[in-house]
């Protein structure tokens, strides 16, 4: 008997569910422009939060006393965590358009993997001597990575406002 009514409250919970996101309005889709200006600014921001956060954490931790390599190790974390945040807020910026809004923690989420899948394109292009047109191929996409991710993530999480 109690197999019966969770299963059956589970299924009148996801009819609930189901019903009221079916009547909600749906966001259109983003232009094909506002795309471009969000992974554009993310690709600008990209760089300049990488540079500035390094930089102030190394300096940060040099007013705190590390050593020369705990200050350059500091200024490399700062640095990779300072140039997600920067790329995130890229799409948050150019935003989502007319009538929607979208989430800059969901951006922040899709720069994170995006910037994962840099790193690692990275770890796998020392594995062996790729040629020169792979080669610039592959910096091209170590740098779009992490923008497209944080574009990719703040699009997903548009919903509709008045």
């Amino acid at each position: 008997m109690t197999t019966y009514r969770v299963v059956s409250g589970l299924m009148m919970g996801a009819t609930l569910l189901l019903s009221s996101r079916a009547t909600a309005q749906q966001v259109p889709a983003p232009s094909a422009g506002r795309v471009a200006a969000q992974a554009s600014v993310g690709v600008v921001a990209m760089p300049i939060g990488f540079i500035g956060g390094g930089l102030a954490t190394r300096w940060v931790a040099d007013r705190f006393g590390a050593s020369p390599d705990g200050a350059s190790s500091a200024g490399l974390a700062g640095a990779y965590v300072s140039a997600a945040f920067s790329t995130a807020a890229g799409p948050a910026l150019v935003g989502a358009g007319p009538h929607a809004s979208g989430s800059y923690f969901g951006a922040l989420g899709g720069a994170v993997v995006g910037g994962a899948g840099s790193f690692a394109l990275v770890r796998l292009n020392r594995l062996g001597d790729a040629g020169g047109v792979l080669r610039v191929l592959s910096f091209v996409a170590v740098v779009i990575l992490p923008s497209a991710g944080a574009t990719l993530g703040y699009d997903l999480t548009r919903r509709y406002r008045r």
